[in-house]
């Protein structure tokens, strides 16, 4: 789902998104809670849209998206 849903904002920073993967830009938003940051993502948030573009996904798949984008890098 973050390929389809994600990645073109994330990936590149678009309308201030934080990085994927770039733990100083997700730390402030991580030590907020998880049910601060599902909130906001169904909600929408500054330039994010309600849902942010994934209007099928579960609160807990909202929290496994939050948790790739936030940890590190995936292993190539």
């Amino acid at each position: 789902k973050y390929q389809k849903t994600c990645f073109a904002c994330h990936a590149t920073g678009a309308a201030g998104a934080p990085l994927s993967h770039d733990a100083a830009a997700w730390k402030p938003r991580m030590d907020k809670g998880m049910d601060v940051l599902v909130a906001s993502v169904r909600n929408g948030m500054n330039a994010m849209p309600p849902t942010g573009l994934c209007g099928d996904c579960t609160d807990e798949e909202y929290k496994a998206l939050i948790e790739f984008m936030a940890g590190p890098a995936p292993a190539k």
